[in-house]
This record gives C-alpha cells, sequence and structure tokens, in this order.
C-alpha cells in the first residue's frame, strides 16, 4: 500500500503563497538531496506535467517530504506518480488557471474523499486552500461533505481566521466523541461557531446554552 505523504512541512506548502525564490528553492533542494532515480523520476513527471500546464513544484516538494519520511524508492516513485494523476483530475475539476496552492490542497481533499461535486460547489470566494484542507479533514473524520461544507460555511459566514478554521476538525472529533450521535456533535459544533464568533476553541460566553446530550438533529 502506498504511504499517504503529508505532514506539516507539505501542509505550509499547501498553505503558502508561490514566490519565484521559492520555486527556485525547492528545485534546488531537490537536486541537492533526492538520489539520481527518484531525481529522474520526478524530472521526468514534472516536464510531462509542465507540458500540460501543470505546475511542477508540488512535485518537487512532494518527492522532498517522501524522502525525508524515509519512504522507499519504488514506493516513491509510484507515489509520485499517483499524485501526478491526481494533480491532473484537480487541474480538471478546479480550473486550468488554479493557482498551485489551491491545486494541492485540492488533490488532498480528493483524497481524503471529499467528492467532486462538494469542491465544484465552492463559490470562488471560498475556493482557497485552507478551505479544502479543513473540509478533507472534516470528511475524513467521518462528517458526511453535505454537512462538512456547511459547517465550513457557517465559520466563514462569521469571519473565522485560518487558525479559526484548522480549529474545527479537531473540535468535531472531540464532539462526535462526547456526543451519542453525529447529528448531536454536529448541532453542538454549530453552536459553538454561533457563540463564540467562529472561533470554536474559544470558551462560550456567560449563560450561553450548554451542549446537551439530548438535543438531537443535524441542525443548529
Amino acid at each position: 500500500m502506498i504511504v499517504r505523504i503529508i505532514g506539516v512541512a507539505w501542509l505550509t506548502l499547501v498553505l503558502a503563497p508561490q514566490t519565484a525564490l521559492g520555486q527556485a528553492d525547492v528545485r534546488e533542494r531537490a537536486r541537492a538531496v533526492l538520489s539520481p532515480p527518484i531525481l529522474e523520476a520526478v524530472e521526468g513527471l514534472v516536464r510531462d506535467a509542465e507540458a500540460d500546464g501543470l505546475p511542477g513544484d508540488p512535485l518537487f516538494a512532494k518527492a522532498l517530504e517522501g524522502a525525508a519520511k524515509g519512504i522507499p524508492e519504488t514506493r516513491l516513485v509510484s507515489a509520485l506518480d499517483g499524485f501526478a494523476g491526481r494533480l491532473r483530475d484537480a487541474h480538471v475539476l478546479l480550473g486550468p488557471q488554479t493557482p498551485a496552492p489551491l491545486l494541492v490542497a485540492g488533490v488532498d481533499a480528493m483524497t481524503r474523499g471529499v467528492p467532486n461535486e462538494t469542491i465544484r460547489a465552492l463559490t470562488t470566494a471560498e475556493r482557497r486552500p485552507i478551505t479544502l484542507v479543513v473540509l478533507g479533514d472534516l470528511v475524513q473524520s467521518g462528517i458526511e461533505p453535505p454537512d462538512a461544507l456547511s459547517v465550513v460555511r457557517e465559520a466563514l459566514s462569521r469571519r473565522a481566521n485560518d487558525e479559526a478554521l484548522l480549529d474545527i476538525p479537531a473540535m468535531a472529533r472531540t464532539l462526535m466523541r462526547e456526543q451519542a450521535t453525529t447529528d448531536e456533535a454536529l448541532a453542538a459544533l454549530r453552536r459553538r461557531l454561533r457563540d463564540s464568533g467562529g472561533r470554536v476553541g474559544a470558551p462560550a460566553p456567560p449563560g450561553s446554552e450548554p451542549v446537551s446530550r439530548d438535543r438531537r438533529g443535524s441542525g443548529g
């Protein structure tokens, strides 16, 4: 089974803007660090990707991440080839002008089970890397895609910042452990979003409604 390669460095790539300096840096590091067989494989994938209008830097970054984790070369090449295919899928889904960080986030969301129709449903303003990262995390946690999208939109409507958005999946998992059903956990999560202005990790204000185990339904 191919190991899914994702970590803090990969999330940083997803959320950080691309610059000419950053592009040169990731390629130079790849050429300095990767073994000749891996470098040859990734450069071939990059040539093919760029010929199709896709960014090549995510492939170099993916290769560096895999090498840092000690993934065996044969499995790493297979993982890179699969990632290149998913990058093409995200390119078709999100459009030819999609920047690299958003494409990478799209790949991550699709890999974690976010359906194409959910990604297509995102408005232009909602199509941000962090939105897709959070959607993927919620869906992977067991929340149905329409509910995950609803939660993210609730947070965005309350002007949640990036840090607050990234807190949502962990709080969702906590509430899913505490509540009897997923619907109850979602109701509790929405109440937290409302009561704390989009910051689920913030304490509820005095006099706010406590989380109740007998409250039912998927709405808030």
